[in-house]
């Protein structure tokens, strides 16, 4: 479809459980979107997909609907270590991919993706949500370019047996929640990172293999530099789990509350705005969608999806070598 403009986009939804949910929600409520197919390893969570949402046909395939000549673009909602295999698979099948966080696990997994996704000319957009927040957005706006940046994400200390704990199946809460933190760091600044050096280690889950603290300094391509903290030590009741920093030219932006709420500062003029809820979700969607009808590029593409895997894998070894590394 791309190149040409068509009144609406035929979706096959890949993974049918909280996150495919909220995601087939959305698409609801898009008239572009339709709804067409469900996959999932389990066979009655897609027939509840199906009964739920509608459509054409739910399967344990996934193999029926990525040979589905009907379907313009999959959703791709699993556990994370399938995401990379999955996106390479849609790619050959010339599908477009909206992908849920982390689209890969590994930087091999990164460049494969890349490669697939650039080779059969589609378009790839990893679901980083938070980049669509209104407050988000108009924060960029206002610092477009901060001279001093920070961002953290501490969340709650996870259970030692939660999925995505386990770095070969989810990454770890420093990437599989990190690449949020990094994505961020890179649509505030307008910037590519060049350079990670962070401390950190392995202590709300001793004994697990990856590092569940990461204290990270980041090098711009430019010459300027972002803060970024990430892990699960335990949430701060003032800002939440999200909070993010924008500094410049006697400006500065406080993200909070989930990124619901921003309080801007101009010179001594201060104000806090508010939203009434998060709508990331969506808002991505309409992108995704919008962006298929019109054949052009979402603005989260398969290079962003990539570098957020690039910067925390980078926070992780530079924790364990102490150097300084490029993503």
């Amino acid at each position: 479809m791309s190149g040409s403009l068509r009144s609406q986009v035929q979706v096959a939804l890949i993974g049918c459980g909280n996150l495919g949910k909220i995601h087939a929600g959305c698409l609801a409520h898009i008239p572009q979107a339709r709804l067409r197919a469900y996959a999932d390893v389990l066979p009655g969570s897609a027939d509840r997909f199906l009964q739920s949402f509608g459509g054409d046909y739910a399967t344990a395939d996934v193999e029926r609907v990525l040979s589905d000549p009907a379907v313009d673009a999959v959703y791709i909602c699993t556990r994370h270590d399938s995401h990379a295999p999955l996106a390479i698979r849609a790619a050959q099948a010339r599908k477009h991919v909206l992908i849920e966080k982390p689209m890969a696990l590994t930087r091999s997994e990164c460049d494969a993706v890349v490669t697939a996704v650039r080779e059969a000319g589609v378009h790839l957009m990893p679901a980083f949500k938070m980049r669509y927040y209104p407050l988000s957005q108009k924060a960029r706006e206002f610092i477009p370019k901060p001279e001093v940046l920070f961002g953290q994400i501490i969340k709650q200390p996870w259970s030692d047996t939660r999925w995505d704990q386990a770095p070969e199946q989810g990454g770890g809460n420093v990437l599989s929640q990190g690449c949020h933190g990094a994505d961020l760091i890179r649509f505030f600044a307008e910037s590519e990172v060049v350079h990670v050096h962070a401390v950190g280690g392995t202590h709300t889950h001793p004994g697990h293999s990856f590092p569940d603290q990461c204290m990270a300094s980041l090098r711009l391509a430019d010459g300027r530099g972002a803060l970024w903290v990430q892990g699960d030590a335990g949430a701060a009741s003032m800002t939440s789990a999200f909070f993010f920093q924008l500094f410049a030219s006697g400006r500065s932006v406080q993200l909070w509350d989930r990124l619901t709420k921003a309080t801007f500062t101009d010179r001594g003029r201060v104000w806090t705005e508010e939203r009434p809820e998060e709508e990331g979700f969506q808002l991505e969607n309409i992108e995704f969608i919008s962006a298929l009808l019109e054949g052009r590029a979402p603005t989260t593409d398969v290079h962003d999806g990539a570098m957020a895997t690039r910067i925390p894998l980078a926070a992780i070894e530079s924790i364990r070598t102490g150097q300084v590394l490029p993503p």
